[in-house]
């Protein structure tokens, strides 16, 4: 399992040891287990940060295998130098070693197969106060962690809004389905409807009126979904045109429209039935995406492909996450999309009235 994310969720110091273990589960957005972080980093001086790789430690036989596809994955975009931290996988030898040493010597060799330095490797075996930390190759470097919920990754991330979670398992919670009596409910009523909610005149323009509504509820603070509401936007988001201009609202990063509205998607993703959830977990994966959140941006996507393996969206963005294309690209050609689309295409800002 792979986690990628940017500098879009928040930036670290790469200096200082300590600091920059005790900030990974903010980076991440949970705390890690098993685990082996990867910080690229750019330019010919190596200090502008770039991509951020978590994977799970490889079991015995699978190392080169990973060391190889973290090095590409650097490589292809563009990195100068990365510094490595192994969280986990086992406890330091007797003479104080930290454990997973095969795979550090693995890695570094495919990294300097890409002209890519491995400039500082780490071990802490969990990220939490008082662990005590080593590095991999000066036996007299390490330390105690700090306090992670004290660091400033932590202050960033919390005056940002943004949730640290205890676990990768408890994060992908986020994306577990509502009540299935409900679901089933709703999907029943869906499978019954011949037509549109609205007639059939006008759908779009009634459509863009319904998520209109549903993030003025939104932004009032009201988090209840009826199932007159789930199934009428449900049929909203199955209209291209509809799902297109939600896709709009992502920029700029941020915005109370963008908040609210992936607030919105990742409410629906659990509200709608299958198939229907798929379009509300594609707007989940795709506004995540903007933001540089690319940990929620995967489950989300990964959630979306398997209620709807043929969703064109979801293919087209798994793929720019796949090729590594940054967020802040993807995050600019909404932003040009919103100056070609005519105002009567946008959605409303939460606060408005339905």
């Amino acid at each position: 399992m792979t986690t990628t994310t940017t500098t879009g969720r928040t930036k670290v110091d790469l200096k200082d040891p300590a600091d920059l273990l005790a900030a990974i589960p903010y980076i991440l957005g949970f705390h890690p287990e098993n685990s082996v972080v990867v910080f690229g980093q750019k330019g010919p001086d190596r200090k502008s940060q770039g991509l951020t790789m978590r994977v799970d430690l490889p079991p015995p036989g699978l190392e080169r295998d990973q060391a190889r596809d973290l090095a590409v994955r650097l490589a292809v975009t563009d990195h100068t130098g990365a510094t490595v931290a192994v969280v986990g996988g086992g406890s330091p030898n007797p003479s104080g070693r930290p454990p997973r040493r095969r795979f550090l010597r693995r890695l570094e060799s495919s990294l300097a197969d890409y002209g890519i330095p491995l400039l500082h490797s780490l071990w802490a075996p969990s990220i939490t106060e008082g662990a005590r930390w080593r590095c991999y190759r000066d036996t007299d470097c390490g330390g105690v962690l700090p306090d992670p919920r004290k660091s400033m990754a932590a202050a960033v991330t919390t005056s940002e809004g943004q949730v640290t979670h205890e676990s990768r398992a408890d994060l992908e919670r986020l994306f577990a389905a509502g009540p299935p009596e409900t679901l089933a409910r709703r999907g029943d009523i869906l499978s019954r409807m011949a037509d549109p909610p609205w007639g059939k005149d006008d759908l779009v323009e009634a459509g863009l009126a319904e998520v209109s509504a549903a993030l003025a509820r939104a932004g009032r603070g009201d988090e209840v979904i009826t199932d007159e509401q789930a199934v009428r936007l449900a049929w909203a988001l199955s209209l291209v045109e509809v799902r297109d201009a939600c896709l709009l609202t992502a920029a700029p990063v941020g915005s109370p429209l963008a908040r609210a509205a992936e607030d919105l998607w990742l409410r629906l993703a659990r509200e709608l039935p299958e198939p229907e959830s798929a379009e509300a977990l594609c707007l989940k994966g795709h506004a995540a995406y903007v933001r540089g959140d690319l940990t929620i941006a995967n489950m989300a996507l990964a959630r979306a492909r398997e209620v709807d393996p043929e969703h064109r969206m979801v293919r087209l963005l798994t793929a720019a996450l796949d090729g590594m294309l940054p967020p802040s690209e993807v995050a600019e050609m909404v932003l040009r999309r919103q100056e070609e689309e005519p105002p009567a295409f946008w959605l409303r800002p939460p606060g408005g009235t339905e």
